[in-house]
Parts: structure tokens; C-alpha cells; sequence
């Protein structure tokens, strides 16, 4: 199911001249409205420990700060350990479903508007972080539902190769503060 099926299933009952979003968000969106979704379309971008992280929740510094720096205080044998690149991919995926509490129109194109999304996030942040890191690379995937996961979006760097910072853990998964603090 392309867009404009989705639009006009979702809004049934409009009379709209074109198959055109701008047409429903002329109607139905306003300034405050697109603020508000710009963030998905150009995320805040955070650095640390030389590893990308999206910041699509408005609290990642503070919240990533404290996640990394509190390592799993238990681990299991039976766990792997976890690089510090499936550490830092951790960070950065996103089911698309999730984005969003309020599902709108028919059952039938919840799924259908889900993987729509998927793809203009996808190629969105793909040019968000070639924009904003012209000398890296990553790879924006698009990956569909598992059955443990819903469609969702994973970001990784691909070049230059991430290196793990001084004191993380990969059985604790966490960065352990050395001997002075850091």
C-alpha cells in the first residue's frame, strides 16, 4: 500500500484534489504540528566517546551519561560478551511503530504507514549524519519485524572503525571509571 492509499483510507471521507501529503497537511497540520515531527526527520546528533548516537528522546546526554557509566552490576555465564559496536547499536535503534502512542484510520494501514515511515526516516538520517560527518560512513538499515522486534531502524558507523574507550566492559556492558574517576 503506497502513501496515497494510506492517506486516503486514513481520511475516508475528504474530498482532497491531489495524492499529495501537502494536501492533509494543509488540512490538518499546522507550524507547531511539523516542530514538533521535525526532530524525526533531522535528529539531534550526540557524540561520545568517539560513537554517533540519534537523540530522538530530548534527554540522551544525560541519559546515555548515566547508562554508560553504570555497567550490568550482574552478569549471567550463559551472556556473550557485546563489542563496542552492538554496544553503540544499541543505543541507536528505533522501532518505528513505537514512535508514535496514537494510531490513526483502519487497521489495515498501520503496517503499510509504518514501513512508509521507515523508508523516509531511513533516508532522512542517512543524509542527517552524511551531513553532519561528511568523514565517516554509516549504514542506515531498515529492518523488518523478526517476531522479537518490530520494524525497526538500526544505525551504524561503518568508517572509520569505532574503538572502544579505555575501561568498558563488554561482559558488564558499561564503561568501568578507572582508578581516577574517569
Amino acid at each position: 500500500m503506497d502513501t496515497p492509499e494510506i492517506l486516503r483510507r486514513s481520511f475516508p471521507d475528504w474530498d482532497v484534489e491531489t495524492d499529495h501529503p501537502a494536501a492533509y497537511v494543509s488540512e490538518t497540520g499546522d507550524a507547531v504540528q511539523a516542530l514538533m515531527y521535525s526532530y524525526l526527520i533531522w535528529p539531534a546528533l550526540i557524540e561520545r566517546h568517539g560513537a554517533v548516537f540519534l537523540a530522538l528522546d530530548g534527554n540522551e546526554s544525560e541519559d546515555f551519561a548515566e547508562r554508560m557509566g553504570r555497567p550490568t552490576p550482574f552478569v549471567h555465564p550463559d551472556w556473550p560478551a557485546l563489542s563496542w559496536v552492538d554496544y553503540v547499536a544499541s543505543f541507536n535503534f528505533y522501532e518505528v511503530p513505537h514512535l508514535f502512542r496514537m494510531l490513526r484510520g483502519p487497521a489495515e494501514v498501520y503496517d503499510p504507514s509504518h514501513e512508509a515511515l521507515g523508508v523516509v526516516l531511513r533516508e532522512a538520517w542517512a543524509a542527517r549524519l552524511a551531513a553532519a560527518y561528511p568523514d565517516r560512513r554509516f549504514a542506515v538499515d531498515l529492518l523488518e519485524n523478526d517476531g522479537t522486534m518490530a520494524l525497526r531502524i538500526v544505525v551504524r558507523q561503518t568508517f572509520p572503525e569505532l574503538v572502544a574507550p579505555e575501561g568498558y566492559d563488554p561482559r558488564r556492558r558499561g564503561i568501568i571509571a578507572g582508578p581516577s574517576g574517569a
